[in-house]
């Protein structure tokens, strides 16, 4: 048997397993992606509920009773949040989520603060490290079943430092899961807080204007206080923010990452196709050198 049939016949072989691979890869994204939407679904009626009740806490707050969660301060320092991936294999997912961070650093460099960042995520966490961004905590490895009290540490660094002031503003930078093909990278502003921030990070809007009017007429009653209430309130919001974008990335992730080995699957299907032409063509070429080979030695023997 000629050489390059059995390189091609071992070719053939060695994509036919990378496919075998990629596609069992395939099934299992899509199966985490099924269950990372549900779970960003399960989570939507309670953050919507924790959105009602912050904004009808600050409907009842006055002027004067401003929370530290409000207030901006002269820090030259900025905290960031920053939800990737830890494994690839995702396409462009995480690219695209670097660059744009990277392009929202350099702006806030240029206007003279310093950020630091809270890596959720080994792909952005190694990115920033080698470019000299300060790394000030570390989550990687979080499991696809991870709970909302594993959040918790994450949230309260970034509501710690910002009410010792130790940072100016506090952004979440995560991929917005919006359907299967697309998936858009977010940075977003979580501190000083205002109404907007809440609703806007929460993806969430009302489904029609009537349930909204229904809404707005209910009437509350705070014990001990709204002040109070709001306080205390604050914080598990900012847990359901970050637990929420985690959501949405670990969605993105698994979804881009079916696309990619799907991808990849159509891709060594198609390599095999051409190798089996290429091996068809060069056993028939071979055949008829034979059969050549042979008329010429029946003629030379006459």
């Amino acid at each position: 048997m000629p050489e390059n049939i059995r390189d091609i016949k071992r070719r053939t072989k060695s994509i036919t397993n990378t496919r075998q691979i990629t596609r069992a890869m395939q099934l299992v994204a899509t199966s985490k992606m099924k269950r990372a939407q549900k779970k960003s679904g399960d989570a939507d009626p309670f953050a919507l509920g924790a959105w009602d009740i912050l904004k009808q806490v600050t409907a009842r707050l006055t002027e004067k009773q401003f929370h530290p969660f409000w207030e901006k301060n002269d820090s030259k320092k900025i905290g960031l949040i920053l939800v990737t991936s830890d494994r690839g294999f995702c396409g462009g997912l995480n690219v695209t989520l670097l660059t744009k961070v990277l392009a929202f650093i350099k702006e806030q460099q240029l206007l003279g603060l310093s950020p630091e960042i809270v890596a959720v995520g080994r792909k952005g966490r190694d990115f920033f490290k080698k470019l000299g961004i300060p790394i000030i905590a570390d989550f990687s490895g979080l499991t696809d079943h991870f709970t909302v009290s594993e959040i918790t540490p994450i949230a309260h660094i970034a509501t710690k430092d910002f009410l010792l002031r130790n940072y100016r503003e506090i952004y979440i930078a995560y991929t917005l899961y919006i359907n299967t093909i697309t998936q858009k990278p977010i940075v977003r502003k979580i501190l000083p807080m205002d109404i907007k921030t809440f609703e806007k990070i929460a993806e969430l809007q009302r489904a029609s204007p009537d349930e909204s009017k229904q809404t707005a007429k209910a009437q509350y009653i705070y014990e001990p206080s709204s002040e109070t209430v709001f306080k205390n309130l604050i914080p598990y919001l900012l847990e359901v923010i970050v637990y929420k974008a985690i959501l949405e990335a670990r969605a993105s992730e698994h979804s881009a990452r079916m696309v990619a080995m799907k991808n990849a699957t159509d891709r060594a299907g198609e390599m095999i196709g051409d190798l089996k032409l290429a091996y068809n063509q060069a056993r028939q070429a071979g055949i008829t050198r034979e059969i050549a080979e042979i008329s010429a030695g029946r003629l030379a023997a006459k």
